[in-house]
C-alpha cells in the first residue's frame, strides 16, 4: 500500500490514479471531505488530516510501502510562510519516523540543492535538509519548472494577445516538464525504492523559451499572441494588485529573477531524467480547458 499526498492537485492525482491503475493500493490524504467522494469511488482509502498532524499523518503511514510527500504551496494571500513551511516538514518527518514508514518519494524542484536566492524554492531546500536528516531512505524528486504554470493569466493572454514574460530574456530556451510526467515517474520512483538518498532530476523531452511558448499558442490559436518582456522586479505590485501579500509576491519575483539569471540549474545535468509530454499537449489541455481553442470547420480532421 502506498499513501500520497496532495492527491488533490496536479502532480499527487497522477501518482495516486497511476497506482490504482497499477492494482496497488492506495491511501490519499486530504483535507476536505468534498473532494474525497471520486477517490473512493476510484478504489482508493481516504485519510482526513491535515498535514501538520503529527498522530494522523503517523496512523495513515503505518504498514505502507511508501508514500509521495509534497509541501503544499502558499496561498496568495499567505505570511509566514517560511514557518508554514517548517510547521508541515517537521510534522511530515516526525510522522515518518513514527509510523515505520521504509522509504518515500520527496517533490522538490530545480535548484532546490541551494539554500537561498530561490524564492519560494527555499521552502524546498528545507524540506530536503530536514526530511533528510531523519534517517529514513528517501528519494528526491527535483522537478523543472512546470509547463502548467504558464496557465496562470491564460484567459487575459488569449483575449488580449499579449503574454507577460518575467524570466527573459524570451528567446533563452530553459527546463520545463508536464505534471503529468512528474507523478507518473514519481509513482515508478515508489515502486523502485531506494536504501538512502536518492536524487533524481527530472525535465521534459526538450527545453522551450518563452517565445516558443507564445509561438505555441498561436499556432494552437490560429492568431498572434506577443510577447511583452518585464524585469522579475515588476511583478512585485502586478502580483499585489491581484491580492498577493508582499511576502509570497517577493517570493515569486525572486524565484523568476533566478530563472533569469540562469541559477535555477539541475545540481547533476548530465544525470537528468526526460519526461516525454510536449508543450503542445500541456498547452493545448489548458485551452481546452478554457474553451478557449477555435471550433473546427465541417470536414476538418483534428491532429492527433
Amino acid at each position: 500500500m502506498f499513501v500520497v499526498t496532495g492527491a488533490s492537485g496536479h502532480t499527487g492525482s497522477v501518482v495516486a490514479r497511476t497506482l490504482l491503475k497499477q492494482g496497488k493500493r492506495v491511501r490519499v490524504i486530504l483535507r476536505d471531505e468534498a473532494k474525497a467522494g471520486p477517490w473512493r469511488q476510484w478504489g482508493a482509502e481516504v485519510v482526513l488530516a491535515d498535514l501538520r498532524d503529527v498522530s494522523a499523518l503517523a496512523v495513515a503511514m503505518v504498514g505502507a510501502r511508501g508514500a509521495y510527500l509534497m509541501v503544499p504551496p502558499p496561498v496568495p494571500s499567505s505570511t509566514g510562510v517560511m514557518e508554514a513551511c517548517w510547521a508541515v516538514v517537521d510534522a511530515m518527518g516526525r510522522a515518518v519516523e513514527e509510523s515505520g514508514l521504509p522509504h518515500f518519494v520527496l517533490l522538490s524542484s530545480v535548484g532546490a540543492q541551494h539554500a537561498g536566492g530561490t524564492g519560494i524554492v527555499k521552502t524546498l531546500n528545507l524540506a530536503e535538509r530536514e526530511l533528510g536528516s531523519r534517517g529514513t531512505p528517501m528519494t528526491i524528486l527535483r522537478s523543472a519548472y512546470f509547463m502548467e504554470n504558464w496557465g496562470s493569466g491564460l484567459r487575459a493572454v488569449v483575449d488580449s494577445g499579449v503574454m507577460p514574460d518575467f524570466i527573459g530574456p524570451a528567446d533563452r530556451r530553459m527546463h520545463m516538464v508536464a505534471t503529468r510526467d512528474v507523478g507518473e515517474i514519481a509513482a515508478r520512483l515508489l515502486r523502485e525504492p531506494t536504501l538512502g538518498r536518492r536524487v533524481v532530476e527530472l525535465t521534459g523531452p526538450v527545453e522551450y523559451s518563452p517565445l516558443e511558448v507564445a509561438d505555441t499558442l498561436a499556432r494552437l490559436l490560429g492568431r498572434p499572441i506577443r510577447v511583452e518582456e518585464h524585469t522579475p522586479a515588476a511583478e512585485v505590485p502586478m502580483l499585489m494588485g491581484m491580492g498577493f501579500s508582499a511576502e509570497v509576491a517577493n517570493l515569486l519575483a525572486e524565484l523568476d529573477d533566478a530563472l533569469h539569471h540562469g541559477r535555477l540549474t539541475f545540481e547533476h545535468p548530465i544525470h537528468v531524467v526526460r519526461g516525454w509530454t510536449t508543450l503542445d499537449e500541456v498547452l493545448g489541455g489548458l485551452l481546452r480547458s478554457l474553451n478557449a481553442l477555435p471550433h473546427m470547420g465541417e470536414g476538418t480532421t483534428a491532429s492527433p
